[in-house]
């Protein structure tokens, strides 16, 4: 299993589409917990899904969108996980599956407010301001100590080809280890 962290707007949704070309099957904690929160009417917007989601974490446990998006993972030798946050959804994952692999995506500031301004999704934030928000939310419930425990590191700094084909060669190398 294959599981992508990174900060919002790092590229990880573009490795997993390369991933996805290749073969793997991805699995989201995003949709996981967008899921929930559609479930419990809660209003579509970012902070309302990330103070969703931190309840959650704080009713029954930092690991509770890894168990809950774990449900859906049927293939782990050929899937990829979108949306660790955290040291304890890492350990959840590294108990109930073998051979669990993370890779970090890397951006700067500029470059992931850009992106995010640009693919424009509903529950996206809207401005610098928000980004700096969802950033500090984000470390707040350990994403910082996951990406510095990351198995392997990917800077995306330069145009879209070039990422998609660091990734290419990234999971090429990957699966001959």
């Amino acid at each position: 299993m294959l599981i992508v962290t990174g900060m919002p707007g790092s590229g990880k949704d573009e490795f997993i589409k390369v991933a996805r070309n290749m073969g793997y099957v991805d699995v989201h904690m995003g949709d996981t917990v967008r899921k929930y929160s559609r479930e419990q009417h809660i209003d579509q917007k970012d902070y309302n899904i990330g103070k969703f989601a931190g309840s959650e974490r704080q009713t029954h446990g930092m690991d509770i969108w890894a168990k809950r998006t774990s449900e859906n993972i049927t293939d782990p030798d050929k899937t990829i996980v979108d949306g660790l946050r955290n040291v304890e959804e890492l350990e959840y994952f590294r108990k109930r599956f073998q051979n669990v692999r993370v890779v970090a995506i890397y951006a700067n500031h500029d470059d992931r407010l850009a992106r995010i301004l640009k693919r424009d999704r509903e529950d996206d934030v809207k401005s610098p301001t928000e980004l700096n928000g969802r950033d500090e939310r984000e470390l707040s419930w350990g994403i910082g100590r996951v990406i510095s425990l990351a198995d392997y590191m990917i800077v995306n700094d330069g145009t879209l080809d070039e990422f998609k084909t660091k990734a290419r060669e990234f999971i090429i190398k990957l699966e001959k280890e």
